[in-house]
């Protein structure tokens, strides 16, 4: 089951760069959405793609697991990062348009789809040009790139093969399929009639959606029912999810984060063991999941794990943000937020680099290299050091001049 992080929760924060974090940098701005807290929530989102990846090239060949003790839960099932950057997208994203639907500041759409471009595509097609030339054994197959470049490869029969570098590239179609539908949203929310549409539409998309859980609604090819599954409508219930949390983070944040504050037991440690049980209830989902496999994990009838862990973490967020939380430090902080704004360099490198460092040290050293040891463990972390300076190199050189000009729209 290949999972990697979308492009995730490409926001206007994400402009930052790791400086930024606690000064702004000259040539660029932070958003009027800028939240700081979830800089680090995408820095921990990227780690559990990362050390999700990562564990298993260690046990090449990828081995399936199907127990893990707690500790490990959010490693070996860390594809629940990929559910945790959608509903990031969903919270950032919909914030604008939310606020626009409620009367206020109309969202240019032609502006919001220029930042979108400018945010994701340079280095995007970089990677599929890179990885086409890196793939294609001669002329005829550079065509293979041409359906990542358009985001075609969301569409069951269009998806060529570029292994190892496509692997992460789908969350990025689902991304974009949610960019577009996005500017629906204050249409359904400026009126009563808009509001019965929109409640209608949302009826209606949640009784697909249990048709396809339930087998009803299904593709005529298992191409076409991953396409399906992986699509906004298969991973619909996290930007959902996500929009809900920060509807109700616009709307009444300040007030819920003002009484919370009163009282006391939250105020004195009952926050921190609320959102430490809320950590462990998402362990112990995770480790049932990892019990059904991965053959459970993208049955139909599964589908709606991805509901439960959306809603998860919106809670997450939404306590982090509006709870009076002591241990904030702990998921909130300089490092996960450096992680965060380099998220997007990391997304597109970590997999094609670790993937094809480990395969070239086991092709030198066959009989050194097999699962997790002391050697194993050093090289592993000798190769992430590199993945972390190749991904800053990244986002310097190739995300930040676009960064800029994307700050300006609208300035």
């Amino acid at each position: 089951m290949s999972t990697a992080p979308p492009v995730a929760a490409l926001d206007d924060a994400a402009d930052a760069s790791p400086a930024e974090v606690t000064q702004p940098l000259v040539g660029l701005r932070r958003s009027s959405v800028f939240i700081p807290e979830l800089e680090s929530v995408r820095g921990i989102a990227i780690l559990l793609v990362f050390v999700f990846h990562v564990d298993g090239f260690a046990r090449f060949p990828f081995s399936v697991v199907r127990s893990t003790p707690l500790s490990l839960a959010f490693v070996r099932a860390g594809f629940t990062g990929v559910d945790l950057f959608f509903v990031l997208s969903g919270f950032l994203l919909s914030l604008p348009f939310l606020a626009d639907g409620a009367g206020g500041k109309p969202v240019v759409v032609r502006d919001y789809a220029l930042r979108r471009a400018l945010r994701i595509l340079p280095l995007y097609w970089l990677a599929v040009v890179v990885g086409t030339v890196l793939t294609a054994k001669h002329l005829g197959e550079l065509r293979w790139g041409v359906p990542y470049l358009l985001f075609l490869h969301s569409f069951a029969g269009v998806r060529t093969p570029l292994k190892p570098y496509d692997s992460v590239w789908w969350s990025l179609a689902t991304e974009v399929q949610f960019y577009l539908l996005l500017p629906l949203l204050p249409l359904f929310l400026r009126s009563a009639p808009g509001r019965r549409i929109g409640a209608i539409l949302l009826v209606g998309y949640v009784a697909a959606y249990v048709a396809m859980v339930r087998g009803a609604l299904y593709m005529p090819s298992v191409d076409g029912q991953m396409a399906l599954m992986n699509s906004v409508f298969g991973r619909g219930p996290l930007f959902i999810a996500g929009v809900a949390a920060a509807a109700l983070y616009r709307r009444s944040g300040e007030r819920i984060r003002e009484r919370l504050a009163r009282i006391r037991w939250l105020e004195s440690g009952g926050a921190d063991v609320l959102l430490l049980a809320l950590i462990l209830a998402n362990a112990l989902f995770l480790q049932w999941l990892v019990s059904i496999g991965p053959t459970g994990q993208i049955a139909s009838a599964y589908q709606p794990w991805h509901v439960v862990n959306g809603a998860l973490w919106a809670a997450f967020i939404l306590l982090l943000l509006l709870a009076p939380l002591r241990l904030k430090g702990l998921v909130s902080n300089r490092v996960l937020a450096w992680l965060g704004i380099v998220s997007y360099s990391i997304y597109m490198i970590h997999a094609p680099f670790m993937f094809l460092s480990l395969q070239g040290i086991r092709r030198t050293w066959p009989r050194q290299f097999e699962g997790w040891s002391v050697s194993s463990a050093l090289v592993i972390t000798a190769l992430t050091v590199a993945c972390l300076v190749l991904s800053w190199l990244s986002y310097r050189f190739v995300e930040r001049p676009f960064l800029v000009r994307k700050g300006r729209l609208g300035a």
